[in-house]
Order: structure tokens, then C-alpha cells, then sequence
């Protein structure tokens, strides 16, 4: 093991030595992954690579190709790396120095590796790669083992793998290692690996292909898969493809089939499989608990800083919209709020099982919970030392973390202490608090004390398990305790100097009486996959149907009246006009924040329209990775699309359900002025007021979150006597005048 170490760490320094000879590209011009505009118009030009063969010296002296050379890693994750690729275009071959022994010979059209080389330009054996991975994970998690994101040692692994590949001299030597090592470690890892780096690196692109379409098996019932395709001459089930830009077969797909169903149907809580199961719901928390989980990059690699502003600010309001939906589905459905999974139920039995039915044919990847599981009693006693641990500073007004102490505080309109409790709270960063919310996950997902983990082991498949609402009405109860220490929000909080009148109403595209929305099941729903190993179809693309939550959009329109030019913010809510009467009832746990865009107010009468589908929280196009393939290799892609990240909640479910004859909803908007120090005075608006700023969040190094005050302002405290209609008043009892609410009804067609 000595001699390991020597060798890693001379390699480690030689590398280090080159960082400076590593050209480096600067133009990214968003202000990060997430944010985008979907212009038509390329800044810089696209070249095709079908024109000819595709080599890899051609392929990797190109942002685009490199970034097609690691998307396409993505493919046949669980075929060997040699295996063609995006439609038999790629076949990768590693050096002599780096192949295993089973390698088969290379074929003329393949695209042979380069070897790895340190800074003075010394071969690195395949050997050698496996000592560096050695000091890394001294392979104690095998390619067998169930990796998780919510697993401290696991993302710690993670991590050093990633500085280690960053930290190559060039991207060719990254690659090749990256390829080499696919064999040595879980395919989930691997996949967050691929993830990563392009998050991190600065010489490919910001856009990935949907994580549905990489992974099918985590959001499609295994055995429906594999039923489907084995059933290839079933007329009523697969059918010839006549789409041109579908060379396979099209597949729909029941998620709410008898035969698959994850709860019987006299189960209350199967009543919202439409949501919980809903494949982009969930591959949106993967994403985002993917994207802003990036350490900062080691010094002097060719990488961006991946650090978020306000990281822990985000985590905590990303999963208060997660609790707010699920409640809105809720009521829509016949169902109660949500109750919390917290210490006065670990040492209850938890009702119902859950079985997603997930993974490869019969053979399951999660766990199934049986009714009735319980928790360790150890398990419920450690995580409640690290509450106690939180609660204790929380009260005292202090957080200790290695940068030292951290004052909670409300000042100048911005809250002090949300992002420092998210992160120690999520356990982002090793503190003396614990690990809360991410050992609760993982005791959560063992509660069925058997072999493997159940779905809330991973934020892939979190969301389908009935106990994450509940475990995250939790987790949120202790970020409200925090919210309410600092009391009702003050005029000043709340009021806008010169804003004299604001109205709104709401009108669907297809109707013309406003304030009506619409919601319907949209059979049609898809994902093309090219990537699925379930069955023999090769390396050709699947059209898969399913049925989801859908809308027709509509657009806002807003009146405010203005005694002065200004500039604010507009944030935009959905709350149920009948407010369950539940101890567990909090509005702050039911106000779905729908849009939160900038505004420049001129004097005198303004009028803003807003289409829905501008949302600064939805994800806006997903490509599936057989698309992205597609535009990379033609050169389709624009530079807009190039620097997407594609993280977002999906734009279909922007409204809950609501029920068939109609339900009556309150939609309240605020107009708030920039507060003096706001990075939104020089942010770059154009780009923002299309993004997904507001639920993806924005990167320190470039600018930061625009917007200074608390996510989910004013409702993120609870408002006076619990009654948010308190916040429309000023504390002389006149109207506010620069907020407005209006009566809406959602009427949903099965």
C-alpha cells in the first residue's frame, strides 16, 4: 500500500506541474448550467461530424465532440465500453497501455484512446490507474454495491475521483481513465462521475440528456419493460415506428396498469401515483441534488467553481415546493396534508409498504417495504442527537462550522443563517450536527431490515416512497421553527414605497374567461430512449408513451401603478382557497410558488403580461440522450441549447391537479422592490427572466442569486395568526397596496 501511495502521489504532482499548459475555455457565457435562452440564433458555429469519420483525435480537439464523447458514456451503461454507440457511430478502444485483457480487436472505424501521460510526458500503465483508484476507494465499493447520493463515504469517494480526473493535463488522459475505470465501480457512480464533470469542466458543454432516458429502469416498472419488448409482435402493445427520426420501436406504457401498480387501490396514497411516480418529478430531484452538490474544484484545473450561492438556502426551499406540492395533489385527490415522519413516529410502525417494481425484468433494484416496518430504536436515538444538536445552536443564534461561527440572523432584508442551516442540516458539510437529513434517508430506506436499500436510499427514486413527504414535513418543520424566531414580517419587510395599485388575473389558452386553468392527463407524454439493456434492440432508438399530469398554459397579466420609475421583483403563488383545518396546517407548507421574475416599473400605469411557460422555476426542452446525440453529431445544437443545463421542475406539472368540477384556489402576488445591495442591479435580466434561476440557483463565481431576499419571501415565515391574508394589511389596517389576490378554479379533465 506504501508503494501505492508513492505512486499516486508522484503522479498527482506531476500533474500538477502541467496545469498551466492546459488551454482553457472561457466562453460560457451563462450565468450557470441551468441558465439558459433558448435562442435560434448560434453565436459560434456547430460543426457537423457525420460528414466523415469520426476519429477521436477530431472528436476530442472539439468542445462539441468532447462533449458527445462524454454523454455517450451515458449509453449502454451496462454493456462494456466498447460497445457501439450513439447509433453505432462511436467505438471507443483503450490503448494497449490501458485495455483488459478481453478487449476485442480494434476494428478500423473504431476511435482508438490516446494514453494517459503526465506532465513530462511519461506513459501511465493500466496498472498504475488502478493504484490512483486505489488510494481513492481502496475499492471498497464494488461495481455490485448500491451507491448513493445520500451516503456521506460514497460522495466523498465520488468527489476524489472527480479532483483526481480534473486534475489530468489534458482531457484525453481524463477520458481514458474515466473509460478504463467504468469496469472498477457501480454503474450509479459512475453515471454521477459523467454527471459531474460536466458540470465542472469548462472545455465541453452545460447540457445533459435526461436522466429518463439514461436510466430508464429507475422510472419505468422493470418487468413492463421487459414484457413490452419481449412482446415485439403484440400489436396492441409495440408497433412499427413511422416517425423518421425513430429507427425502433414505440412502446406505451400504463404506469397505472393493474399489473404494475406500486399500491392496490384501496390504498388512499395510490391515489397520487400520477405525481409521486411521475418519471420527470423524479429525475428532476436527482438532477438537482446532482447539480448542486459539486464541491468547490481543486486550484488550477480546467473547471469552473462549482459552488452555489446560497446552496443550503436552496436544498431548503426546493423541498419546502416539493411538501407544497405534494399537498396540493393531495387536496385535489380526497386526501389529507401531509403528517411528519419525525421522532414521535420512529418508534411507530409505518403504514403503507411500498414496492416501486423497479429495476431489470423481475430482478428488483429497490427494496420492497413490507406495512407495518419499524425502525431501529438505535436508528430513531441517533438521529435524534443530531436534531438536538441543530435545535440547541438554533435556539443559542450560533452555527459552528469550520469557517467558524455563523450569527442566525434577520438583517437588512436578508436571512443570515438559512443557507448555513440547509447545508448542515442536509449534512452537505461534515459539521458536529450530524447527518440528519441524509442518515434519515438512508435508515428510511432499510427499514425492510433485508438485503438492499428501498428507493429513499437515492434521490433518484426518493420521491415515489409515501414517507418522503412525510419525512421532508420533518425536515421542514425544523427550517419553519427557525423561519418564525424572527417574527411576523414588518411594513417595511412587506411594503413597496410608490406603488399605488397591483392587479391580476390569469387566462388559459383555451378558454377566454379568465381566472380558469386547466389540467388534463396527457396520454401522449414521451421520452426517447436509446439506451435501454432490457432487451435486444440493439443500440436503436425506443419511443416510450406514458401518461402524465398535464396543462393547457396560460399567461399572466398584471397591472401595477407606480408613482415613480422602480424596479422589483414579482413573485407569484398558489394557495387552496379552503385551508384544511390540521394541526399540521401551515401556509407556508401549502403556497406552491408558481413564477418570481424582475420587473422595471415606469410611472404611471404598467401592464406586464407573462406566459406560464416562462416560469423562472420550470426546466424548459429535455433532450433524451438519443437526441442529444443527434444534434451533437450533425451540429444542430445551438450555443443557447449547448450551455443548458436542463435542471428545472417540469414545466407539465406546474399546476396541481385541482378536481373535475372545478377547485377553487387563491393565486396572491407580490411586487417587491430590489434591496440596495441586490446582485439584481447589474444581473443580466434577459437571461434570468427566461431561466430557471429560482430553482436551480446561480453560481458564486458568476454573480450569484440576483435576487437578495429569502426563497419563498413573504410566505417562507408563517404569516400573523397563521392567517396569510394578514400580509395584504399594514399594521394601521389599510391595504397593502403593492400585493393582490384572486379566486381561480382548476378544472381537471381525467
Amino acid at each position: 500500500m506504501v508503494f501505492i501511495v508513492v505512486v499516486f502521489i508522484f503522479l498527482a504532482l506531476l500533474a500538477s506541474e502541467a496545469h498551466g499548459k492546459v488551454t482553457r475555455s472561457h466562453d460560457h457565457q451563462h450565468q450557470f448550467r441551468s441558465e439558459f435562452s433558448l435562442s435560434s440564433e448560434s453565436v459560434e458555429s456547430v460543426e457537423s461530424f457525420e460528414s466523415y469519420n469520426l476519429s477521436y483525435p477530431h472528436l476530442s480537439s472539439s468542445k462539441y465532440g468532447r462533449h458527445l464523447l462524454l454523454v455517450s458514456l451515458l449509453e449502454e451503461l451496462h454493456q462494456p465500453f466498447w460497445f457501439p454507440r450513439s447509433d453505432g457511430a462511436l467505438k471507443l478502444f483503450l490503448p494497449p497501455s490501458l485495455a483488459p485483457a478481453d478487449q476485442p480487436p480494434t476494428p478500423p472505424t473504431s476511435q482508438v484512446l490516446r494514453e494517459v501521460e503526465t506532465a513530462d510526458g511519461k506513459i501511465v500503465s493500466r496498472d498504475q490507474v488502478v493504484s490512483m483508484m486505489n488510494v481513492i476507494d481502496d475499492f471498497k465499493i464494488l461495481p455490485g454495491e448500491k451507491f448513493s447520493r445520500f451516503k456521506q463515504y460514497h460522495m466523498e469517494v465520488v468527489k476524489r475521483f472527480v479532483n483526481m480526473l480534473t486534475s489530468q493535463v489534458s482531457f484525453d488522459s481524463l477520458f481514458s481513465i474515466l473509460v478504463m475505470l467504468k469496469e472498477f465501480i457501480p454503474i450509479d457512480m459512475f453515471v454521477d462521475a459523467v454527471y459531474s464533470l460536466i458540470q465542472r469542466r469548462k472545455d465541453v458543454g452545460f447540457i445533459v440528456p435526461s436522466a429518463v432516458s439514461v436510466q430508464p429502469e429507475d422510472y419505468f416498472p422493470g418487468e413492463l419493460l421487459e414484457s413490452s419488448f419481449d412482446n415485439a409482435n403484440s400489436s396492441h402493445r409495440v408497433r412499427r415506428q413511422s416517425i423518421p427520426w425513430a429507427k425502433g420501436r414505440q412502446v406505451d406504457v400504463n404506469l397505472n396498469d393493474p399489473r404494475f401498480k406500486t399500491m392496490p387501490d384501496s390504498e388512499p396514497e395510490s391515489k397520487l401515483w400520477y405525481f409521486r411516480e411521475n418519471p420527470n418529478v423524479n429525475a428532476n430531484h436527482y438532477h438537482w441534488h446532482q447539480v448542486l452538490s459539486n464541491d468547490e474544484v481543486t486550484q488550477y484545473d480546467n473547471s469552473h467553481s462549482s459552488k452555489l450561492d446560497r446552496r443550503g438556502e436552496m436544498f431548503y426551499f426546493m423541498h419546502r415546493q416539493l411538501l407544497c406540492r405534494e399537498n396540493l395533489e393531495r387536496l385535489s385527490v380526497g386526501l389529507k396534508i401531509v403528517e411528519p415522519y419525525g421522532p414521535d413516529q420512529w418508534y411507530e410502525k409505518v403504514y403503507p409498504g411500498y414496492d416501486s417494481k423497479l429495476g431489470f425484468g423481475s430482478v428488483k433494484k429497490y427494496a420492497a417495504r413490507p406495512d407495518g416496518a419499524e425502525m431501529f430504536h438505535s436508528d430513531a436515538r441517533k438521529l435524534k442527537k443530531y436534531e438536538d444538536l441543530i435545535r440547541v445552536d438554533v435556539k443559542w443564534g450560533y452555527l459552528v462550522v469550520k469557517e467558524g461561527y455563523v450569527k442566525l440572523e434577520y438583517v437588512g432584508g436578508v436571512d443570515r443563517g438559512i443557507s448555513t442551516l440547509g447545508d448542515v442540516l442536509e449534512s452537505y458539510i461534515r459539521s458536529k450536527y450530524g447527518d440528519l437529513h441524509n442518515s434519515g434517508h438512508s435508515i428510511i430506506s432499510d427499514l425492510h431490515k433485508g438485503k438492499g436499500d428501498g428507493v429513499m436510499g437515492t434521490p433518484n427514486v426518493a420521491v415515489r416512497d409515501p414517507i418522503f413527504g412525510r419525512f421532508h414535513k420533518y425536515i421542514d418543520d425544523l427550517f419553519l421553527e427557525y423561519k418564525n424566531m424572527f417574527g411576523p414580517y414588518t411594513d417595511q419587510d412587506l411594503g413597496f414605497p410608490g406603488v399605488q395599485s397591483f392587479s391580476v388575473t390569469v387566462k388559459s389558452d383555451r378558454a377566454s374567461e379568465p381566472n380558469y386553468l386547466y389540467t388534463h392527463m396527457n396520454r401522449d407524454a414521451s421520452v426517447q430512449l436509446s439506451s435501454l439493456d432490457l432487451g435486444k434492440a440493439g443500440s436503436s432508438s425506443v419511443l416510450i408513451h406514458y401518461t402524465s399530469l398535464d396543462h393547457d398554459p396560460f399567461t399572466y397579466n398584471l397591472k401595477v401603478h407606480s408613482s415613480w420609475s422602480s424596479r422589483g421583483i414579482i413573485r407569484i403563488f398558489l394557495m387552496p382557497a379552503k385551508i384544511p383545518s390540521s394541526s399540521h396546517a401551515d401556509i407556508t407548507q401549502l403556497a406552491v410558488e408558481l413564477d418570481r421574475f424582475h420587473v422595471e416599473l415606469a410611472k404611471g400605469q404598467n401592464t406586464i403580461t407573462r406566459k406560464s411557460q416562462d416560469s423562472s422555476f420550470l426546466a424548459k426542452k429535455r433532450s433524451s440522450l438519443y437526441e442529444l446525440q443527434k444534434m451533437l453529431r450533425r451540429g444542430v445544437i445551438t450555443q443557447d441549447q449547448f450551455n443548458w443545463g436542463g435542471c428545472g421542475w417540469p414545466t407539465e406539472m406546474l399546476l396541481p391537479r385541482g378536481q373535475e368540477r372545478g377547485m377553487e384556489f387563491d393565486l396572491f402576488a407580490v411586487v417587491s422592490p430590489l434591496l440596495q445591495d441586490d446582485n439584481a442591479h447589474q444581473a443580466d435580466w434577459n437571461t434570468h427572466n427566461t431561466g430557471t434561476w429560482s430553482w436551480c440557483g446561480v453560481r458564486t463565481d458568476q454573480g450569484g442569486m440576483p435576487d437578495s431576499r429569502p426563497m419563498g419571501f413573504p410566505l417562507d415565515r408563517s404569516p400573523p395568526n397563521g392567517d396569510w391574508r394578514n400580509l395584504m394589511k399594514e399594521d394601521n389596517g389599510q391595504v397593502r397596496s403593492n400585493m393582490v389576490s384572486v379566486k381561480v378554479s382548476i378544472v381537471h379533465s381525467p
